[in-house]
């Protein structure tokens, strides 16, 4: 049996940028595996690693061959191989020379399918060596690595992301002699740039299983996983030692280990007198300038000092850090200037100049968006309170949100929309429902975001969202796939949260039905088609919102079929399904729910019955414990009558024939069932609880 070896393949490019890394060694991975289990070639493990300027991957346990192959081959019939003297015929010679083999090897056998004896013989054929097949199939490999943007250089004709600097290749400790874009494989690479310095030879790599170690030395650490657990180890170590804590950030983490070879982070400060800005401002300043983590204080507000990565083990001379403290006191002496250019104007002075925005080209500008939000919010805040200067506050909410998309700062940092609505108009005294509205109408920006933290701001951001879901459905802009104009998905289920955590009467069908109204002539599509494809959109991200609540799927199914609009009552039939799910008696529940079902199929059912007319003890007793059931006060206290009503359901089926001769009797038992199923459906479709 052949043995094992792990293999290597780093590719030494110019600097790859940080989007293309994890996308190409996975792309590699995967032509790899498929390349491996076509050649037969078992391995036990596969290892990526990439840094700015390498990307490498480890195949641990590859075989070092092919297992032999062995191939029975048929041939003609015995009676034209041997003549009558049992001597081969010369058909039967050529027949032994075709396969490579003495006649002395063929033998005779009847096979499967065949009338007489052939003759028949087993070749076995040699396993090729791992790295004869590696040489041959590794350089196609890497030239069909997907490239978004490949290039060329020089008059090369290969593409790729950069140019290929160094090939390491090995298989156990010897070189695969393979050449990609004119670079020839050996066993050594490149370290940090610092390092070669006082080192100017490559840094050789012994066997594979060295690789992570050697180039460590050399000052590379090469896996991705691990630069990101030691940034992230830094950054909470110098944040407690300057008396906070990191401001979190994961994506940021994710992009400084993309970025860096070496993983080290520095420490900087910058004036305090910059911690006038609003916090949201140098958070965003730092991270998008700078790639840069601010500290927080124990009563959450900025220290006045960064953390950001060095690419480099030490600073000895601290030109690193005095060059980003620098860099980022200009750029935050940018942001300070935005900040003041745009408070000399009022806030609400930027409301006509929304008219040159477009928001979509069918829906108009965000002016006219801003307009369709107002009539919106002040339709649904008129159901939430009866206070007048609540409307006014939410209805001026409405008008200032967008006012912020005309200003410097968010000009400069996009991502600060609404933000910066909210702390303008803090400073310019507004109500704090309002500005706390405002900064918030975004949210919730994803699944882990929080929704707003006050009543007006969740109105405010399903108004807002309700206008841009709905408008677009009317005009013909739907998801479909992969395809999503304007985050719609993410809008629909911002709605669904607010809902669903608001607890408001509010439902899909309701909301719809309003935001259509108010657009009005600009829905190219007809309002029943429109409202068709709207609920069954909201009734998708109910469906999503139940499974990220954690509910059990049978608790979905049965829940969402027996109604999903009212969001309220949908909560409370979940919880109390999940509180009753255990419960050994719903199983049975559920197969009594699909016998009624079944025998209502084909039926039309009064909804009223002569309980005198039922005869046998089995149904009296369901009869009387209808009452119960049809008087329960809530979810909870149905299910628990529900759950009293597994044994009687189960007698009833084994003693009464509910389509018998008797038409009035007959009646009167379809009623029964019809009543119970209505029964069952205020909490659930038990017919779906598997």
């Amino acid at each position: 049996m052949s043995g094992t070896q792990n293999f290597l393949l780093e590719l030494h490019c110019e600097e790859i940028p940080a989007r293309f890394l994890q996308p190409l060694t996975s792309d590699l991975s995967l032509s790899f595996k498929t390349w491996a289990v076509g050649q037969g070639l078992d391995f036990s493990g596969l290892d990526t690693f990439y840094s700015p300027r390498k990307i490498a991957w480890r195949v641990s346990g590859l075989l070092t061959a092919q297992a032999d192959q062995t191939e029975t081959q048929a041939g003609p019939p015995q009676r034209m191989c041997i003549d009558e003297a049992g001597k081969p015929t010369i058909q039967g010679q050529k027949f032994a020379e075709k396969w490579g083999v003495g006649f002395d090897q063929v033998r005779f056998e009847q096979p499967a399918g065949k009338k007489e004896p052939c003759a028949v013989v087993t070749i076995t054929k040699a396993g090729r060596p791992t790295v004869d097949l590696l040489q041959e199939a590794l350089p196609g490999l890497v030239a069909s690595l997907h490239v978004p943007k490949a290039m060329r250089w020089g008059k090369s004709e290969f593409e790729f992301v950069r140019p290929i600097r160094n090939l390491l290749c090995l298989f156990g400790d010897q070189v695969v002699p393979i050449t990609v874009d004119g670079v020839t494989a050996r066993n050594t690479t490149w370290g940090h740039r610092l390092y070669h310095r006082q080192h100017p030879e490559p840094v050789k790599i012994k066997t594979p299983e060295a690789y992570e170690a050697a180039l460590e030395a050399a000052g590379v650490v090469v896996s991705m996983e691990v630069r990101r657990t030691r940034l992230a180890q830094q950054v909470e170590f110098l944040a407690a030692e300057a008396g906070g804590r990191v401001v979190a950030d994961a994506e940021l983490l994710d992009t400084l280990a993309e970025i860096v070879e070496f993983p080290k982070i520095l420490w900087g400060d910058f004036p305090a007198d910059f911690l006038e800005l609003p916090k949201e401002v140098l958070v965003t300043s730092l991270r998008e300038h700078q790639k840069s983590f601010c500290i927080e204080g124990p009563d959450g507000a900025l220290l006045p000092c960064f953390l950001t990565a060095a690419n480099r083990a030490d600073d000895p001379e601290g030109f690193v850090k005095a060059g980003n403290e620098w860099v980022l006191k200009a750029r935050l002496y940018d942001a300070r200037f935005f900040f003041a250019e745009d408070r000399k104007q009022a806030l609400s002075e930027r409301l006509e100049k929304l008219q040159a925005l477009t928001f979509q080209r069918e829906l108009g500008s965000y002016h006219a968006k801003t307009g369709r939000v107002v009539a919106i919010t002040k339709a649904l805040a008129t159901r939430l309170s009866d206070d007048d200067e609540h409307l006014n506050r939410a209805m001026e909410a409405a008008r200032m949100a967008k006012c912020d998309l005309r200003t410097l700062m968010v000009g400069e940092f996009p991502e600060l929309q609404g933000i910066m609505g909210g702390e303008y108009l803090r400073h310019e005294g507004a109500h704090e429902d309002v500005w706390m509205a405002v900064k918030e109408h975004y949210r919730p920006a994803g699944a882990e975001d929080a929704i707003p933290s006050t009543p007006m701001g969740c109105l405010l951001s399903l108004c807002d969202k309700l206008d841009t879901v709905v408008g677009c459905f009317a005009v013909g802009l739907i998801p479909s796939g992969s395809k999503d104009p304007l985050a719609l998905r993410r809008a629909g289920q911002g709605i669904v949260r607010i809902l669903w955590e608001q607890g408001w009467a509010f439902t899909p069908g309701d909301l719809v039905a309003t935001a259509l109204r108010i657009i009005g002539e600009k829905a190219t599509k007809p309002a029943a088609e429109s409202t068709e494809a709207l609920l069954a959109f909201f009734r998708d991200r109910v469906a999503y919102q139940l499974e990220l609540a954690g509910y059990a799927g049978s608790v979905r199914r049965s829940a969402l079929a027996a109604g999903w609009e009212d969001l309220a009552d949908l909560k409370a039939r979940c919880e109390a399904l999940s509180a009753f799910a255990e419960d050994a008696r719903f199983a049975s529940l559920a197969q009594s729910a699909k016998r009624i079902g079944n025998i209502l199929k084909d039926e039309s059912p009064a909804g009223d019955f002569d309980g005198g007319l039922l005869a046998q003890a089995e149904e009296k007793v369901l009869a009387e414990r209808l009452s119960r059931l049809e008087s329960a006060p809530d979810q909870v206290a149905l299910l628990a009558a529900l759950a009293d009503l597994a044994e009687p359901l189960e007698a009833f089926f084994s003693a009464v024939m509910v389509k018998c001769e008797d038409q009035a009797l007959r009646a009167a038992r379809l009623s029964l069932l019809h009543r119970l199923r209505q029964a069952f459906l205020r909490v659930a479709d038990f017919s779906l609880w598997q």
